[in-house]
């Protein structure tokens, strides 16, 4: 097996965020889970946000970026389970310096407790975004 060069990971991200894709019902699920939700907007933006970048990035990025509790806080309010909606990963989730960070360490689910820390956990190699 080759390692991967910068120029072929930037294609291979490239093309992973052009195949993602939000089927219409996402945007009817989360119009009707704004109508009944009560509380901080800003909470409410941010399981927006995670939801889209878990369709980006998968259940499993995500779930290092947040602690668990932050996201199944973010599925009650959108009314929806991410890991039956979202990727358990795509061609995007190693943008995440956390994840990569796990793969390479092999212990995700003890990342996932808190029980191991890793750096930059919250971290998108967003200066290797192909323009």
């Amino acid at each position: 097996m080759t390692k991967e060069t910068n120029e072929e990971r930037r294609l291979r991200w490239k093309q992973g965020l052009d195949a993602v894709e939000f089927p219409d019902e996402f945007q009817i699920t989360i119009k009707e889970s704004f109508r009944q939700y009560k509380g901080d907007l800003r909470v409410f933006a941010s399981a927006v946000g995670a939801f889209y970048l878990g369709m980006m990035l998968g259940w499993r990025p995500l779930m290092i970026i947040h602690n668990p509790k932050t996201f199944k806080r973010y599925e009650k309010i959108l009314n929806m389970s991410f890991r039956d909606v979202m990727p358990e990963t795509t061609d995007l989730s190693d943008r995440n310096y956390g994840y990569r960070a796990v793969q390479n360490a092999g212990n995700y689910w003890d990342v996932v407790r808190g029980m191991a820390p890793v750096e930059r956990r919250h971290e998108l190699g967003l200066d290797d975004l192909p323009t």
